[in-house]
């Protein structure tokens, strides 16, 4: 056999080799995707499953953490089997992240968080509530068939909040418990859904949604049957809930403020860290890193208070910013119009900085929970094709007209719009399980947060205040490295949360003492925005070091954004190898 064919036959080895590995993986994720997708019915139209519509899900049973852990565990033991080796560079970055995300997932089933799911924040309850909303829901509200599928999924509402009591009422044996300023506030989240007119009980809201396509005569049966379910499965299930919230989870709740004091609570706090930030760092090192930021941030807000020719000290320029009336909209129609106006003023701008755009428009919004953050966002689906920049407009006072472009940037454009919807969007580039399953918080809040920073170099904080504004969003961000790690790991108490905080930001005081209530309810979260960012930051300036002349801002972002969802982890190794591309001379490949 000559030596030319010999090199062939191995070479053709090779191959079948490397596409039966690929192959694997390939069936490996998607058939976990498949899993996940139908394991709660209640992400229905998060996931495009359009025969578990009518389905209220299964979610705290304890029979679906039972068949979640398995499911990971088994999915792990079967990656373990491919030969990573095997794989092609990109194959492997997609194992990598795969195995990194199911080992990080496999770690929070030791932990009971069935006891602490609902809060003042972000719950199955408040969902539920918002999904009957016009401006917030993701269920299709577009056919007889939709409408019938929302009405026979309420009839599983009952079945839930049994679930929910129980889970509560496990709590309180284990003495996993809310925090009382966190549980005082839990009955206002749902109070709407116990209005027993049911016309004027949210979930008919609906109703005013139907297509004048409809006929009368599907109309009035629609009408009747929202009528039915809200009298005989909403309002007694909320009023079951609220009972025993009121009078018996209410009284036993928890003095204390962090996850510190609960069982096994130090740990559960550390894997809240390396959940939320990609990274092995310790609550120590992040809470110095958080010091270390708020002081230089501080130094630039004292500049722009002595440019501005104020001559009290910064506590005085603070309080003075908080009580000014202009810093603050004065209607929700002022503050929805305000933001639309900036929204022209950034969308100028984005050709100079990104190739890639999302097809996806989006909207703003307004929130329906006085308790949620100034902004938020949610993503398409492909049963609602846009996005939606949803503004508190409930609490005007946490919402400053100088953090106005801030977070527009943040939660619109080119922040979570551009990220997350371009990652819905990239079906023949990236695997389901990627658009839709991984999230890694790190990166998203950490990419909302850069596009702030990207905010000065687009020229777009024009004067002292708006700078000022800037500034101050920076300053919330580092300000949440010090309070997350104070309250969970060092036992910070709330007075001295909000202490810290007042003493820092330029923000009304019931926003503050909303912010760090979140920070209690939601361990670790608040942590990935600036450890994202300034992962980020560092890529881009070493890319600007090492490629000099050579560097494209809009290459460069397309690195960032052109494979979804990415672990702080997988981003670096995707800008590296992209640096070395560049210095050869290549196009961005496919990693």
């Amino acid at each position: 056999m000559s030596k030319v064919l010999f090199g062939f036959l191995i070479s053709v080895l090779v191959s079948i080799q490397v596409l039966a590995q690929v192959d694997a993986l390939n069936k490996l994720v998607t058939g976990y995707t498949e899993q996940v997708k139908r394991l709660d019915a209640y992400a229905a139209p998060y996931f495009n499953v359009e025969e578990d519509l009518g389905k209220f899900g299964d979610y705290l049973k304890p029979e679906l953490k039972v068949k979640q852990r398995n499911l990971v565990e088994q999915t792990l033991k079967e990656l373990k089997t491919i030969d990573k080796s095997k794989l092609d560079e990109s194959y492997q970055i997609t194992y990598d992240l795969f195995k990194e995300d199911l080992e990080t997932v496999l770690g929070g089933f030791d932990f009971p968080y069935e006891a602490l799911t609902v809060d003042n924040k972000w719950t199955r309850l408040t969902e539920y509530l918002e999904s009957s909303s016009p401006s917030l829901t993701s269920f299709p509200f577009s056919t007889v068939k939709h409408y019938e599928a929302y009405v026979s999924r309420a009839a599983g509402f009952p079945a839930y909040i049994d679930r929910q009591i129980k889970a509560l009422r496990d709590g309180l044996q284990k003495k996993v418990v809310l925090s009382c300023p966190i549980a005082e506030k839990v009955p206002g989240t749902y109070k709407d859904g116990l209005i027993k007119d049911v016309e004027k009980n949210p979930f008919y809201r609906p109703i005013s949604m139907m297509p004048k396509e409809f006929s009368k005569s599907e109309k009035d049966k629609i009408q009747a049957s929202f009528k039915t379910m809200i009298a005989t499965h909403i309002v007694p299930s909320f009023e079951r809930f609220d009972a025993f919230f009121q009078k018996e989870y209410l009284p036993k709740c928890r003095k204390d403020f962090g996850y510190g004091t609960l069982p096994n609570g130090k740990k559960w706090y550390r894997y809240f860290v390396k959940l939320n930030t990609n990274t092995n760092k310790t609550p120590e090192e992040i809470h110095k890193i958080g010091l270390a930021e708020v002081a230089r941030i501080r130094g630039e807000m004292i500049k722009i208070k002595d440019k501005m020719g104020f001559k009290g000290d910064f506590k005085a320029f603070l309080k003075f910013i908080v009580d000014d009336p202009n810093s603050y909209f004065k209607t929700p129609k002022e503050a929805i119009e305000s933001y639309n106006t900036v929204r022209k003023k950034i969308d100028a701008e984005i050709p100079k900085y990104f190739n890639l755009q999302p097809k996806a428009d989006y909207q703003v919004v307004e929130a329906e929970n006085g308790d949620a953050p100034a902004a938020s966002y949610n993503v398409p689906t492909e049963l609602k094709n846009y996005g939606r920049f949803v503004v508190n407009t409930i609490n005007l006072k946490g919402n400053s007209i100088l953090e106005m472009t801030s977070l527009s940037l943040h939660e619109a454009v080119p922040g979570h719009h551009f990220q997350l919807a371009l990652a819905f969007e990239l079906k023949d580039k990236i695997t389901e399980y990627q658009r839709k399953i991984f999230y890694s918080n790190a990166f998203v809040e950490g990419w909302a947060l850069y596009t702030e920073y990207l905010g000065r170099e687009m020229g777009l904080f024009t004067d002292d205040k708006q700078y000022l504004g800037h500034l101050s969003s920076e300053m919330l961000r580092a300000v949440r490295l010090v309070l997350d790690t104070g309250i969970h790991s060092k036992g910070w108490t709330r007075q001295q949360s909000i202490d810290y905080m007042a003493a820092n930001l330029a923000s009304d005081i019931k926003d503050v003492e909303s912010e760090v209530e979140r920070y209690s309810v939601w361990p670790g979260q608040a942590l990935g925005y600036k450890i994202g960012q300034l992962k980020i930051i560092e890529l881009r300036k070493k890319a600007e070091k090492e490629l000099k002349n050579q560097f494209d801002i809009k290459k460069f972002h397309d690195v960032v954004l052109g494979q979804g969802t990415l672990s702080l982890f997988v981003l670096e190794k995707r800008v590296n190898k992209w640096i070395q591309e560049q210095k050869k001379g290549k196009t961005i490949s496919k990693i």
